[in-house]
């Protein structure tokens, strides 16, 4: 699961990335591209969101601790 949250946080993290490449198209001359800003905004609020709720459901299981580590003092 832990492999699973990662993946959607770097996926939210890339469809941002798209959201920014549509409206620093504008910088390099090449108009905003609404097209790039509107779907990296819904993909990134859509993969965020599942990975949230994801970490939510299985955050005890990020947060075990079954006492073998004694020696890391």
């Amino acid at each position: 699961m832990r492999l699973v949250i990662t993946t959607l946080s770097m996926l939210c993290v890339i469809a941002f990335g798209y959201a920014l490449a549509g409206y620093g198209s504008s910088l390099f001359g090449g108009g905003v591209r609404l097209d790039y800003i509107i779907g990296g905004l819904s993909a990134g609020v859509i993969f965020g969101g599942l990975a949230m709720f994801l970490w939510y459901r299985h955050r005890k299981d990020f947060f075990e601790y079954d006492g073998d580590d004694e020696n890391l003092s």
